[in-house]
C-alpha cells in the first residue's frame, strides 16, 4: 500500500508493508498488574523499594542502565512491594522479572 507522509511540509511516497499494516490493528499486550520486569537488558543501579512497603503513585522502585541511560522505573498507583528479585549491581535480560507488587487499596 502506498502512502504519503507529510515531514515539515515536504512530503515522502511511502510503500508499507503487509506486516506493518496488520500490526496498526493489534491491541497492544495486556500488562501485568502485580510484577516488573525488565523492558531491555541493562544492569540494575539503584532500588529505592524495599520488600514490605508501600511505595507512592509516581516513585522510584527500581533503576536500570541501558545504553548509557538510567531508566527509573515508577507505577501510576501507590502499591506495596511483595518481593525484589534483583540486587543493586545485577546484570539483568529483557524480561527478567525485577519486583512484585500489590495495589494499596483505595480508601
Amino acid at each position: 500500500m502506498d502512502d504519503i507522509i507529510n515531514v515539515d511540509g515536504a512530503e515522502y511516497q511511502t510503500n508499507l508493508t503487509k506486516k506493518y499494516e496488520l500490526s496498526k490493528n493489534r491491541k497492544p499486550p495486556q500488562l501485568n498488574k502485580s510484577e516488573i520486569r525488565a523492558f531491555i537488558p541493562g544492569q540494575i543501579v539503584e532500588i529505592p523499594a524495599k520488600k514490605g512497603k508501600t511505595i507512592k503513585a509516581g516513585s522510584n522502585i527500581i533503576s536500570l542502565e541501558a545504553m548509557k541511560m538510567i531508566n527509573e522505573i515508577t507505577l501510576d498507583s501507590d502499591v506495596v512491594i511483595k518481593d525484589i528479585y534483583v540486587n543493586r549491581g545485577d546484570i539483568v535480560e529483557k524480561n527478567q522479572l525485577l519486583v512484585k507488587y500489590s495495589l494499596t487499596e483505595k480508601k
